[in-house]
């Protein structure tokens, strides 16, 4: 069978679905990962094959106008946020009047015609490799069009956390047609007419899913591949605390950020040893830092977490999953929305706590890794939690569940039901 693969330019949406993608071509099928020309290079690292046929705009600038529009509104009295960077060229802003709001109107039409080209580009590569099943992520509904059309199942595959009918504000992305680029080929589409999902989620914090039907699968921790650091198979001494200073996190703030900044200098005080892993052009920028904070450039988080006491990170869907696989208690300074409403659904479990990374105070972050790092609590939910993650379905039943879906057109409670039950 045919497999297509229809993924956005942000990795992190893009890296939980490499494992299914695996499975399906270990089982023999062909998989095509239809993908904007910034995820070459990723999809290749993944021993995948890229087909750059689809088209957007920059995420990261995209982030920035979103953090722009809410600094823009968002009254002074109403806590001190850092100034955000300039919407396009990532430069620091002294003042949000810096930036010009008329040179939004070329962005805006250079976007609309980006995402109209690139429906257009799925269409046409579908039409002419054929495939049985489409897979799509969250910011890339060219695969839900080109299923409709080539009349085969669509599955939507969440990071985590992320549902199909959102009730949240900031997790409706791409939730219906606002381009007109399912009308122009004559589908009428929302994500309310999603009818399957693969979805990572603890049981405990699945998100609304409408009436789709999900299929759970095992979280397998995915974040590139480099050379594995001696360093890293050496003895660990004490405590030893992982943070995450990421490429959309500083990509979007600024590399100054007083929350992640202040956590690292806090870790270093209560922990035998910090590990830091940040974005090559974020480790060049850094000041100094203290002795015990060892700094890893890129390193995939499964190479560092099995030897943690506790992960601190900026709030994305993928760092949580993976301390989730991984057992480790997380203290999540979630710098957008999204991540807040994440740890509202997973912090009542233990394992996890989240504070408003933009606005928190040092006092604040002091108590969260003092409490965190010596309440045992925290490490014995954490495992909790990691237990009934891993006791999901593999991507290599997934898959085989998927090639049924592929070959039937469709699926059923029952069907999924059993696939639990033979796990």
């Amino acid at each position: 069978m045919r497999i297509l693969f229809t993924v956005s330019n942000w990795a992190g949406h893009y890296m939980c679905m490499v494992p299914l993608a695996w499975a399906l071509r270990a089982a023999g099928h062909e998989v095509r990962v239809a993908c904007p020309p910034q995820q070459v290079q990723g999809v290749m690292s993944a021993g995948l094959m890229p087909v750059s046929v689809l088209d957007s705009a920059d995420m990261m600038e995209s982030a920035r106008l979103a953090y722009y529009v809410q600094a823009l509104n968002t009254p002074p009295q109403s806590g001190e946020m850092p100034l955000p960077l300039h919407p396009f060229t990532g430069d620091a802003l002294s003042s949000v009047r810096d930036f010009d709001t008329g040179t939004l109107r070329d962005f805006w039409k250079n976007t609309i015609d980006a995402v109209q080209r690139s429906y257009d580009n799925a269409v046409d590569f579908a039409a002419a490799w054929r495939p049985d099943l489409v897979v799509h992520d969250i910011m890339a509904s060219e695969g839900a069009l080109v299923a409709e059309l080539n009349e085969v199942p669509a599955v939507f595959y969440s990071p985590g956390f992320i549902g199909t009918v959102e009730t949240e504000p900031g997790l409706d992305l791409v939730a219906s047609d606002p381009l007109t680029c399912f009308a122009k080929y004559g589908v009428s589409w929302t994500r309310h007419k999603i009818k399957y999902v693969v979805d990572p989620s603890p049981d405990v914090a699945v998100p609304p899913m409408g009436d789709a039907l999900r299929i759970p699968i095992r979280y397998q921790p995915y974040n590139g591949a480099q050379d594995v650091d001696p360093w890293l198979l050496g003895p660990i001494k004490g405590r030893r605390v992982c943070v995450v200073w990421g490429n959309s996190a500083t990509g979007v703030f600024g590399e100054r950020l007083p929350a992640l900044r202040h956590a690292v200098e806090s870790a270093a005080q209560h922990a035998t040893e910090v590990v830091l892993t940040a974005a090559v052009s974020e480790v060049d920028g850094l000041d100094s830092l203290p002795p015990n904070v060892r700094v890893l450039r890129n390193c995939p988080l499964e190479l560092i977490l099995p030897g943690c006491d506790l992960l601190i990170h900026h709030g994305s869907a993928n760092c949580l999953m993976n301390g989730i696989a991984m057992g480790i208690p997380q203290l999540s300074l979630a710098l957008n929305h999204d991540g807040q409403i994440y740890g509202r659904r997973l912090d009542p479990q233990g394992a996890t706590r989240t504070l408003p990374g933009l606005t928190v105070t040092d006092e604040a972050i002091d108590k969260a890794i003092t409490e965190m790092l010596f309440g045992h609590q925290y490490r014995r939910r954490a495992m909790e939690l990691s237990k009934s993650v891993a006791a999901a379905p593999t991507a290599a039943q997934v898959a085989d569940l998927l090639t049924t879906l592929a070959r039937t057109g469709e699926l059923t409670a029952d069907d999924v039901a059993g696939l639990v039950a033979g796990r």
